[in-house]
This record gives structure tokens, C-alpha cells and sequence, in this order.
């Protein structure tokens, strides 16, 4: 994701709605402790979407799986226009992962429901692009 177009997320997280101040909040802590940022995006209709929060993302949130990167959730139905510029497509639920290295922002991501191994990996993969903490 370019830089203009993360600044556009920004700008458009700085709005009032609880959950895009909760991105905006996301996005600075990952950028203050240089950690990755990860967020799904899903839907309450969305049976996959539940199931990967249920299955998978409680169980590694208990487990401390996530104590190494900023987590946050964004509905894709309460804020169209945010989760269209973090989702590449369409498909529900998706993961995605941005992490600042010395070239910028990068974006990883997984779309459909996802096992912890897979989770895991994909957060081990950003984290490869982070810069060496100072």
C-alpha cells in the first residue's frame, strides 16, 4: 500500500466512529512500539468472520500468540470506505497486516477463514519487513 494511500486511511480513521478512532489508536501504537498492525476486517452477518474471531483470534489473544502486534477489527458494513482502502476484494473475512520497514508500509494479508498456524505465519512474515528495533 503506498504511503498517500495509507495517509488517506488515516485521515479518514480520524472521523468520530468508536471503531475508526480504534483504527486510527491501532495505527499509532503500532507506529510508537514498531509493531505490526493487524486487522480484520469482517461483518456480523459474516458466518467465516465470526468464526475466525471465535476459532482463531480469541484462542491466540488468551494464549498470548498476540502480545507482538497491535490488533484491531474493522466492519465492513459500519465503515465501507475505510475497510475498502485496508481489503484488497471483496471476499470476507480478511486479514491483513501492515508493518513499517525502511522502505515504508507493507501489506500482507489472508482472505477466508485461517487456522492459527496460518495467522501465525502471515504475522511472522510482516514481521521479517519490520526494521531492527533501535
Amino acid at each position: 500500500m503506498g504511503s498517500w494511500a495509507f495517509i488517506f486511511v488515516l485521515a479518514v480513521a480520524a472521523n468520530a466512529n468508536d471503531q475508526e478512532s480504534s483504527y486510527a489508536q491501532a495505527y499509532h501504537r503500532a507506529q510508537q512500539e514498531n509493531k505490526p498492525l493487524v486487522v480484520l476486517v469482517g461483518a456480523d452477518w459474516c458466518p467465516a468472520c465470526k468464526t475466525l474471531k471465535s476459532d482463531t483470534i480469541v484462542p491466540m489473544k488468551q494464549s498470548g500468540a498476540l502480545k507482538e502486534v497491535i490488533y484491531t477489527q474493522l466492519d465492513k458494513d459500519a465503515n465501507p470506505e475505510l475497510a475498502n482502502e485496508v481489503m484488497q476484494g471483496k471476499i470476507l473475512p480478511q486479514l491483513v497486516v501492515f508493518c513499517q520497514s525502511d522502505t515504508g508500509w507493507k501489506r500482507f494479508s489472508l482472505t477466508g477463514m485461517q487456522t492459527e498456524t496460518r495467522v501465525k505465519e502471515l504475522i511472522r512474515k510482516a514481521s521479517e519487513a519490520l526494521p531492527a528495533r533501535r
